[in-house]
């Protein structure tokens, strides 16, 4: 059984488990987990061997300001360097030190991403501190949930893919990039997965509708990269509303 699978099997025997304790009990909250939260850092920097190949003086060099991501208004941290042909690692080392960094799997002292180039390449970094992963756009899908319900979210507005607050992340790296919200107020709503910060692609064909009962209520939008479909669930307090998938 795939992960997706499992993983939509198990929100099923869940929800038929929310439904029987609501009978018993007045009130069931579930809380979504949290990441691992640290101070909000004063630099980020993307380390690694390719640092004397984009101005540094070497390599591994976590105060090189050559290789310093810049915060974004969306709250995450962004670079695009031209990266020569060959194979790579780097690591996100936060306030130009080793004393807080981040590697594959958005693990603090994790081990280094690689980064294989056939060719000079644009490559386009990120660092999102809620939830510590930092990626690429080589060697991660980068989507986003667009949709009526981003300015909610601190957006500027409203169906933007270049918005990173509803950015859906892989960090187990399964293929499968998941964002999840309580900050939308109940109401009806649409969204598409964008890729690659626009609207060149988009799944699926038609926009996705969904509803969020109550205030406080968990939305968990998800984008499976190999088949390309996109669920929701939602977590009310009392009831589970089970995964819409679409193709």
């Amino acid at each position: 059984m795939s992960l997706l699978k499992l993983r939509r099997t198990l929100l099923a025997l869940i929800g038929i488990l929310a439904v029987a304790v609501s009978a018993l009990s007045p009130l069931i909250i579930v809380t979504p987990a949290s990441g691992d939260h640290t101070p909000d850092p004063a630099s980020v920097t993307i380390a690694g061997n390719l640092q004397s190949e984009l101005g540094c003086t070497g390599d591994w060099q976590p105060d090189c300001a050559a290789t310093h991501l810049s915060l974004d208004v969306d709250g995450v941290w962004q670079g695009v360097f031209n990266v020569p042909a060959g194979n790579w690692e780097y690591k996100a080392a936060l306030n130009d030190s080793w004393a807080e960094h981040y590697g594959a799997h958005a693990q603090a002292n994790g081990s280094n991403i690689p980064l294989n180039l056939g060719a000079p390449t644009d490559v386009k970094f990120y660092y999102d501190h809620e939830s510590h992963w930092v990626t690429d756009n080589v060697n991660s899908v980068i989507a986003t949930a667009a949709g009526s319900f981003q300015s909610e979210l601190g957006c500027s507005g409203d169906w933007q893919p270049d918005c990173l607050r509803s950015w859906l992340q892989d960090t187990d790296g399964d293929g499968v990039y998941e964002f999840s919200t309580y900050a939308i107020p109940p109401g009806g709503y649409e969204f598409k997965v964008a890729l690659d910060e626009a609207w060149n692609v988009t799944y699926p064909d038609s926009n996705v509708p969904f509803s969020v009962p109550s205030s406080g209520a968990t939305v968990t939008i998800t984008y499976d990269s190999v088949d390309n479909s996109v669920d929701v669930t939602i977590i009310n307090d009392k009831t589970i509303f089970l995964p819409m998938i679409i193709r």
